[in-house]
C-alpha cells in the first residue's frame, strides 16, 4: 500500500499555514522580467508543484539500501531547514523579505529545500517521475525565487 502521503503531508502544512496567515508586507519595487519567460517559467512551477504534492502519493517508502538511507537523512535536513525558515517567517511578524532571505548561509532556503527534500525523496520512493518533476519545479521555483528576492531588496 503506498505511503508517499507521508512525503506530501511532510512539506505541505506550512503551505496551508500560509494560506491562512499570509505575509503582511508586499513591499519591494523594481523591474520585472520579460512577461513570456515570467509565464513559462511561472507555468512550470505550477505543473511541478502539482506535481510534487501528487505524485507521492501512487509511491511507497522504501529505505532498503544504503543511499535510501543517505536521502532519507537529506530529506530529514532540507525539511528541518525548510520548517526553520517557515518558523522564522512566522515567528517574526510574516515579513514577505522573510521568505526569501538567506538562513545559515542557503541561499533562498524556502525554494532550494523543498527541491533537494523532493530530489532526495524521488530516491526513497523509487520513483523516475517524481525526480522529473522535481527538476521542472526546481529550473522554475529557484529562479522565480531569486527573482522575487532581488525585487523585495530593491
Amino acid at each position: 500500500m503506498p505511503n508517499g502521503w507521508i512525503v506530501t503531508l511532510a512539506a505541505l502544512w506550512p503551505n496551508l499555514l500560509w494560506m491562512l496567515f499570509p505575509p503582511r508586507e508586499t513591499s519591494g519595487s523594481g523591474r520585472r522580467a520579460s512577461a513570456w519567460l515570467t509565464g513559462l517559467l511561472e507555468g512550470l512551477e505550477r505543473i511541478g508543484r502539482i506535481g510534487l504534492f501528487v505524485v507521492p502519493l501512487f509511491y511507497r517508502i522504501e529505505i532498503s539500501g544504503p543511499l535510501e538511507k543517505i536521502c532519507a537523512g537529506g530529506m530529514v535536513l532540507a525539511l528541518t531547514v525548510y520548517y526553520a525558515g517557515w518558523a522564522r517567517y512566522y515567528l517574526r511578524g510574516r515579513d514577505r523579505s522573510l521568505l526569501y532571505k538567506a538562513l545559515l548561509k542557503i541561499p533562498i532556503p524556502l525554494a532550494v529545500s523543498p527541491v533537494v527534500y523532493f530530489g532526495a525523496a524521488s530516491v526513497v520512493l523509487h520513483s523516475a517521475v517524481l525526480a522529473v518533476v522535481v527538476a521542472l519545479f526546481g529550473l522554475s521555483h529557484i529562479p522565480l525565487s531569486h527573482r522575487e528576492s532581488r525585487r523585495l531588496r530593491a
